[in-house]
């Protein structure tokens, strides 16, 4: 029987597409206890949708 050879984090990191990294984003909140998906944050400085100037 041979070993398996472990796969650097690294080396499965180059593989993902950006879109893959994106579905599998979290972020850490102590306030609930653990990760959590993320969500879209506004951009400071940025229009609200809908809003007229």
């Amino acid at each position: 029987m041979a070993f398996r050879r472990s796969i650097p984090q690294a080396e499965l990191a180059a593989k993902l597409t950006p879109e893959q990294r994106a579905q599998h984003e979290t972020t850490y909140l102590a306030s609930r206890g653990g990760h959590y998906p993320t969500q879209q944050q506004p951009v400071p400085g940025e229009k609200k949708k809908g809003k007229k100037a």
